[in-house]
């Protein structure tokens, strides 16, 4: 029997878009899979160039957002309005239920759509959030130590909605009829040798590289070849997009500006982006558009922007990351001085430009800038690799420490990825921690045993288990206050508190259970890690902290 599954991405064009292995994945794990796609209205025409959908529904998301906020209409009647027209979808009987959007909007649709295998955002009983399977609670959490995630979004997507397997890249559809009409198009603007697509603004500011910048970049790859340069971008940025195109005059650009910002549509931008040899690009959806269509991009990664998590997915495309000790920042700073932006020079920019287009050999860059190259890694995920610069010590070795260990830990399957040779450059610290650690996770384990014990009695000692969760609760903030910072052990604190915020059981008994399992969990996750870091020790330095943890 074919199986159906129903995905859920209401918020973002990129997401979207880098969702799109994620169905390559179902396929392969079940052949002929019948796949739906809700999305908001504002992101069908996306949706529909995306290959491997059997139908894309669409509701007015942003609309039951935006009535909500304003109260212009009660909460419970906008929600009764979505099930209506959710209610068809009751009868599909779908037997996996892919939700990629994490608020309360698509956690009240996946749980009331129903089905056995749920995963991402949903809701309890209770109507408190949940989330299911280990790569969505992962999605969520590694913002908080996004200095050593290793893990592209678009591969989390796969991994949570499907399982691990084959590399499948972006792929979108471009029809015939928008390939057609993307050539007249630029036929009419001139006929250089090549055209380069060129992305100035982006969706926050943060995010985006100095407009000047891009204009010198373009003025620099203008001479003395035969190039066209195209514009993209919503009319929203075309103020950017003019201080760009003014710098290039001003640097003596001699190629073709064409200007097709807020000209396109969505599939009409792809298709032009298909067109194109390059595309130099901030963080942004066409970012993602230009992967689809198998058009190297090379992507300026500034402000809050880690490419790790969100960069050009998979082999042909590169990444510039400024090398500065504050970035990338996080997304609740409010940048005073945007230094990261001037770090990437525009001269280096299109030295590496020439070299994707094979026009030069790859060039050495100065020391204040770090250079990726997409590719594929042993465990058949997107990775990058970095070809010039120096990624810092300490979080170069935690993100292959930490890529290893959750793919392990999720998956079952031994990684392919080299176990690091030298030790980490905080082992003395990460020993002196452990001392400390274990005893207060073990601590914790014992608390949440007590509590679960004191849940089962009859009658139930109420002043006695509210005094006993009271010190649970003060046990598991210890947890995060002592591990937190850490890189060794920080990353297990916060995936425990997330399991004590994420109880599904609906009485005290079973969300004790739960609370006991997730301490022991930690326990278990934190001794591996000790085991893992302690081959860097000495035997007997190992030997007594084994015995003294456990004692």
């Amino acid at each position: 029997m074919i199986k159906q599954v129903l995905i859920l991405n209401i918020t973002r064009m990129g997401d979207l878009i880098q969702m799109i292995p994620l169905l390559s994945r179902l396929e392969e794990e079940y052949p002929g899979v019948a796949i739906d796609l809700i999305v908001d209205q504002e992101f069908v025409q996306i949706a529909t160039l995306i290959p491997g959908i059997r139908q894309v529904l669409a509701f007015d998301f942003q609309a039951l957002m935006d009535e909500s906020r304003v109260c212009a209409r009660d909460v419970v009647s906008l929600y009764q309005r979505l099930s209506r027209w959710a209610n068809p979808l009751l009868q599909v009987g779908y037997d996996r239920v892919i939700n990629l959007t994490f608020n309360r909007r698509s956690a009240f649709l996946a749980k009331f759509i129903g089905c056995a295998d749920e995963r991402g955002m949903t809701t309890a009983q209770d109507g408190s959030s949940l989330v299911k399977n280990s790569w969505m609670k992962y999605f969520l959490d590694f913002h908080a130590y996004r200095q050593v995630n290793r893990f592209n979004i678009v591969d989390l997507y796969a991994l949570g909605g499907s399982g691990p397997g084959q590399f499948h890249p972006i792929q979108l559809t471009v029809m015939k009829e928008q390939h057609d009409w993307a050539r007249t198009f630029l036929r009419h603007w001139g006929t250089p040798e090549f055209w380069v697509a060129v992305q100035v603004g982006a969706s926050d500011p943060m995010k985006a590289w100095r407009p000047e910048y891009f204009g010198q970049l373009m003025a620099l790859l203008s001479h003395g070849r035969n190039v066209g340069f195209v514009l993209i971008g919503t009319q929203k940025e075309e103020a950017v997009v003019k201080e760009a195109a003014h710098a290039y005059q001003q640097a003596g650009g001699a190629g073709i500006l064409c200007e097709a910002v807020g000209q396109t549509s969505v599939p009409e931008l792809v298709a032009i982006l298909q067109q194109c040899r390059l595309m130099v690009t901030n963080d942004t959806g066409p970012m993602h558009m230009a992967v689809g269509v198998r058009t190297p991009v090379v992507n300026v990664s500034v402000g809050h922007v880690a490419f790790w998590e969100t960069g050009p997915f998979g082999p042909g495309h590169w990444v510039v990351q400024p090398d500065i000790a504050c970035g990338p920042c996080g997304f609740d700073k409010v940048c005073p001085h945007h230094a990261c932006k001037e770090h990437l020079i525009p001269q280096e920019i299109a030295a590496l430009c020439l070299h994707v287009l094979g026009q030069q050999d790859f060039s050495s860059f100065s020391s204040r800038v770090r250079v990726y190259e997409g590719a594929i890694d042993d465990d058949q995920l997107g990775t990058f690799i970095l070809r010039s610069g120096h990624e810092p010590t300490l979080t170069g070795w935690y993100g292959t420490y930490w890529r290893r260990y959750w793919f392990e830990a999720f998956t079952g399957r031994e990684s392919q990825i080299p176990i690091p040779k030298a030790a980490p450059s905080d082992l003395r610290e990460a020993r002196d921690l452990w001392q400390r650690f274990a005893p207060h996770v073990e601590t914790l384990c014992q608390q949440a045993e007590k509590v679960l014990s004191l849940c089962r009695q009859q009658p139930m000692p109420v002043l006695k288990l509210k005094e006993a969760q009271q010190q649970l609760n003060q046990r598991t903030l210890a947890i995060k206050e002592l591990g937190g910072p850490s890189y060794a052990f920080g990353p297990l604190a916060g995936a425990c508190i997330r399991e004590t915020f994420n109880l599904e059981g609906q009485t005290l008994v079973r969300m004790a259970e739960e609370y006991v399992a997730a301490s022991q969990t930690l326990r278990s996750r934190a001794l591996l890690t000790f085991e893992q870091l302690s081959r860097y020790l000495p035997e007997p330095v190992r030997r007594d902290l084994y015995v003294g943890a456990i004692g």
